[in-house]
């Protein structure tokens, strides 16, 4: 259960509390001392543990006999309030914080750190792109973003997209893009995945997507890591497209795999 026990720390709960709403999730109206000994939590904490689930709206409870009998509230029914809650939390910090200026000098380079903070960060910046996108991105990592650049495809804006580690027969929802051959070789000389996002030469996301949930990432407004970072997706672009012109000859000089090409010393 650790994992549904971190995504209940995520929406207000306490490890013991989620344990102990989970146990009653699982078995039905238990009574105090039932539910303390099932989710392992000592009878002096259970009852404040329980009274704080009905305080949140985790749990409900009725007199019986002697003992309380407490029962788990449906998770869809939690799911719909804590939605509504924080849409409303959200709309008034929004309201009220939009009055401070920003302050942040982006020609600074700033660090983002797990993929949900990164992909979030992407997200936002493609929705504002007005005229051009250039991207490079692994084929894992492309549905975080997808639905998003199909969204630019359909406004016709200017996408410059590079896909790494795709097979030559896999299918990529997306009208143009160049598949970046060589990925293996390339996870290896990188030690992992990278993404690099160019919006309307004006912002940059850069960095390594190190597993499913860690990425080290920086977001910057400086215009020589925008520069740097648009060169890197133009020049795959350019290649690829010479690739696709000149097959035969360069898969001659350089054999079927093109690996030769990355013999430069």
């Amino acid at each position: 259960m650790d994992n549904e026990i971190i995504l209940l720390n995520k929406i207000g709960l306490t490890d013991a509390e989620a344990k102990v709403y989970l146990t009653l999730l699982q078995n039905g109206s238990l009574s105090g001392y039932e539910a303390g000994k099932l989710a392992g939590v000592t009878r002096s904490k259970i009852y404040n543990i329980l009274e704080s689930l009905i305080t949140k709206g985790f749990i409900l409870y009725t007199e019986y006999e002697s003992n309380n009998k407490y029962a788990a509230v449906p998770m869809s029914e939690v799911a719909e309030r804590v939605e509504d809650e924080t849409k409303g939390v959200l709309s008034d910090l929004t309201e009220r914080l939009n009055i401070f200026p920003q302050k942040t000098n982006l020609d600074y380079i700033w660090h983002i750190r797990t993929n949900g903070n990164v992909f979030a960060k992407c997200r936002d910046i493609i929705r504002e792109t007005k005229e051009e996108l250039l991207l490079q991105i692994w084929i894992q990592d492309l549905p975080c973003i997808l639905h998003d650049i199909q969204k630019l495809e359909e406004k016709g804006l200017r996408l410059g997209i590079v896909i790494f580690g795709a097979e030559d027969d896999e299918a990529i929802p997306l009208r143009k893009y160049c598949r970046h051959g060589m990925g293996e070789e390339k996870k290896a000389e990188m030690g992992g995945r990278w993404i690099t996002l160019v919006s309307d030469m004006s912002e940059v996301v850069f960095g390594q997507i190190i597993s499913d949930t860690i990425a080290e990432v920086i977001w910057t407004e400086s215009r020589p890591m925008i520069s740097l970072a648009a060169e890197c997706v133009r020049h795959d672009m350019y290649f690829y497209k010479s690739a696709d012109k000149f097959t035969d000859i360069m898969q001659q000089e350089y054999g079927d795999d093109l690996k030769g090409i990355r013999n430069i010393f």
